[in-house]
């Protein structure tokens, strides 16, 4: 599994569902419903951080 560098650059806790998300893709390669059911037992919090990543994630030095 790869990240790409600029994950570095992330706010810690955007990183970090970065890191939890991509694992979740080992059980299947697109985003269905089991796919974000996965991750909300992962980490519960995933939507307010995919919600910034969405909306910041451009910012961040050309991410």
């Amino acid at each position: 599994m790869y990240f790409h560098w600029k994950t570095i650059l992330l706010p810690a806790r955007i990183a970090e569902y970065v890191v939890m998300h991509e694992p979740v893709h080992l059980y299947g390669p697109n985003h269905s419903v089991e796919f974000w059911h996965r991750l909300e037992r992962a980490m519960p919090v995933y939507d307010e951080r995919k919600l910034w990543l969405a909306r910041h994630g451009m910012d961040v030095d050309g991410l």
